[in-house]
């Protein structure tokens, strides 16, 4: 699986981060960016998702999740640990730095992209306070989980090594 440098990793959050991004347009500067659509792919959706938990993680006493679900390409859910995006711990580092020094209008735009800050959102529109809630980990709709599962080895290569 590829991963980003930092280099990448802050272009594509200047691009996303821009007023009124464009998601179409985005897409194609991210892959034109990256020259892989896979990665521009995981780069669009998990870049809004680290940002958005920073923005979280300030908020009192709501518990982060440890955990994402992606659909395989049978149709099943599969529920994965964070750790196995590579893009997800830069991302956080990049959304905390960001946080505290800015821009913080790049930081917004970013973070409001998120699953995890739209789902919050709506829970704090109806119950008005998340202290000690729970927060699931966002589902992948365009990226399946064989990307992050290991595959098998064949019977072959186990009987011959």
């Amino acid at each position: 699986m590829l991963a980003v440098s930092k280099e990448q990793l802050e272009k594509v959050a200047g691009l996303m981060g821009a007023e009124n991004a464009d998601d179409e347009q985005l897409e194609s500067l991210v892959v034109t960016f990256v020259g892989e659509p896979m990665l521009a792919k995981r780069l669009i959706s998990w870049l809004p998702e680290a940002f958005g938990m920073v923005l979280i993680s300030h908020m009192d006493s709501v518990i982060l999740p440890k955990t994402f679900s992606a659909k395989s390409e049978r149709g099943n859910w599969v529920e994965l640990d964070l750790n196995a995006e590579p893009i997800f711990q830069p991302a956080v580092q990049l959304a905390t730095h960001m946080y505290h020094n800015g821009p913080e209008s790049t930081f917004s735009n970013i973070a409001t992209r998120s699953a995890v800050v739209a789902a919050v959102n709506r829970a704090l529109n109806e119950v008005r306070s998340l202290h000690g809630a729970t927060l699931s980990g966002p589902a992948l709709i365009n990226i399946p989980a064989e990307i992050y599962l290991s595959k098998p080895s064949s019977i072959w290569r186990k009987l011959f090594r």
